[in-house]
C-alpha cells in the first residue's frame, strides 16, 4: 500500500510586522487570504491528508490551524515538531522516516530551503517556476511513496502534483 506525503510551505509571512525573532513572525494579509483558499482547495482533492506534522514557528502554526480546520483533521492528529524549523534535509528525512506506518496520508508543514531540498531529492521531476522558485509560500506538493515511511527515497517516490496558490486560485 502506498503512502501520501504532502509538503506545504507555510503561507506568506509578514516581514513588515515587528517580531521578537524570525520564529515569531506572523502571517501577512496575503498569507491569511491564501491559506484558507489553498486549504479549501486541498480539502476537495482525492486522498486528502489525515494528519499534520508542522513546524511550531508562528507562521507555520497559523497555517497549520487553517489547514487543520479545512481538512477536518482531529486535534489528536496534529503534531508540532521543533526540528522542522530551520531543518536540514537529513532532519526532514528523519522526521518522515519516523512516521507511524498507520499514517497513510500526512501533511508536512515547514519552511524553505528545507522543503525545496526535500522535494528536489525525492522527486527529481519537480521543476521550479521560471523565477527559480519551487515551493512558493502556501504551495502544496503531493508525493506518492510506494514503500514504508522508513524507506523513503527517490527510488520509491513519485511527484503526483505541485500546486501553487497563483496557479489554482
Amino acid at each position: 500500500m502506498s503512502h501520501l506525503l504532502y509538503l506545504l510551505r507555510h503561507a506568506k509571512s509578514d516581514w513588515k510586522k515587528e517580531a521578537a525573532s524570525d520564529f515569531e513572525r506572523p502571517l501577512s494579509r496575503r498569507g491569511i487570504a491564501d491559506a484558507p483558499k489553498m486549504a479549501a482547495w486541498l480539502a476537495k482533492q482525492a486522498n486528502k491528508p489525515m494528519s499534520i506534522v508542522s513546524s511550531p514557528a508562528l507562521r507555520a502554526y497559523q497555517t497549520a490551524l487553517i489547514f487543520f480546520r479545512a481538512l477536518d483533521i482531529q486535534a489528536k492528529d496534529v503534531y508540532f515538531d521543533n526540528r522542522i524549523y530551520a531543518a536540514s534535509l537529513e532532519t526532514l528525512l528523519d522526521i518522515v522516516r519516523a512516521l507511524p506506518e498507520q499514517e497513510k496520508s500526512v501533511l508536512l508543514i515547514g519552511h524553505n530551503p528545507g522543503l525545496d531540498l526535500l522535494l528536489q531529492v525525492l522527486c527529481k521531476q519537480a521543476k521550479p517556476r521560471t523565477d527559480g522558485k519551487l515551493m512558493t509560500t502556501c504551495a502544496v506538493a503531493k508525493i506518492v511513496l510506494e514503500s514504508q515511511w522508513r524507506n523513503i527515497s527517490e527510488k520509491h517516490c513519485m511527484l503526483d502534483s505541485l500546486s501553487r496558490p497563483k496557479e489554482v486560485l
